[in-house]
């Protein structure tokens, strides 16, 4: 297959599916990780793509969120890594918690699971059926669900969760811009994450590195007004946020 062929196989199959890995593109082209990876390098510097750890993601689909089952897959270990800071450093015995419907914190849940008195508090369909499944005190937050993110949105969530205060809240982002913005693609999802801030006595966001220096349509909140739990940084990623912000590197 010619370069310009493959080129062309890949973006089309990106702007299709918004995000994808590298393991998908070999299987796709029927080419090596390294053909591939050359390839999105050179795509990336034509504008036709972004990409991300293990993988790509459209440009086109900027203000579009991804689909639950693949952003699970994405970026796990750093995801993993993250949550289990989260959960043995910020969550203590009696703490009425809320868990964001996002990857990175519904992976807390399980390291959750022995400490006692604890309730959760989440608008995550998968985050409340994994914290049953640890025996966990749930309250799940009722409204629209979304398709794509499974999450409880709108008014009568954003109403329940303003009746509760929260020892702490723990949000996951889409992006954190140079200036300390917080996004996600969804109006609706930063609405509600803008309000579990507000409730909460300490709010942490868990964000892997691939979320530094990211823009989505949606502000909800600046990392300046929470503290940032990720994975170790180095000097650009650094530079890539505001210097005068509260964070934990894992």
């Amino acid at each position: 297959m010619l370069t310009e062929e493959r080129q062309a196989r890949i973006a089309d199959y990106i702007n299709q599916n918004g995000l994808c890995k590298v393991s998908e593109l070999c299987k796709l082209t029927d080419t090596s990780e390294s053909t591939i990876r050359r390839d999105l390098i050179q795509m990336e510097k034509q504008g036709m793509l972004k990409r991300v750890h293990g993988g790509a993601r459209s440009v086109k689909s900027f203000s579009r969120d991804v689909s639950q089952h693949v952003r699970f897959s994405l970026n796990h270990e750093d995801k993993l890594k993250v949550a289990r800071f989260a959960a043995e450093h910020f969550v203590h015995s009696g703490d009425d918690i809320f868990i964001d419907a996002g990857t990175t914190t519904y992976e807390m849940v399980p390291f959750l699971a022995g400490i006692a008195d604890l309730t959760i508090v989440t608008n995550g369909v998968e985050t409340v059926l994994c914290s049953l499944n640890h025996g966990i005190n749930t309250i799940l937050v009722g409204g629209k669900i979304k398709d794509d993110t499974h999450a409880s949105v709108g008014h009568s969530a954003q109403d329940q969760i303003k009746s509760m205060n929260f020892t702490a809240s723990f949000i996951g982002t889409n992006g954190i811009d140079k200036d300390g913005k917080l996004s996600t693609p969804d109006p609706e999802e930063a609405a509600v994450k803008r309000t579990e801030i507000a409730q909460a006595e300490h709010a942490y966001v868990l964000a892997d590195k691939s979320k530094i220096g990211e823009q989505n349509f949606a502000v909800f909140g600046n990392i300046k007004d929470t503290v940032l739990i990720t994975n170790k940084l180095n000097q650009r990623e650094k530079a890539a946020m505001p210097a005068d912000i509260k964070i934990e590197e894992v």
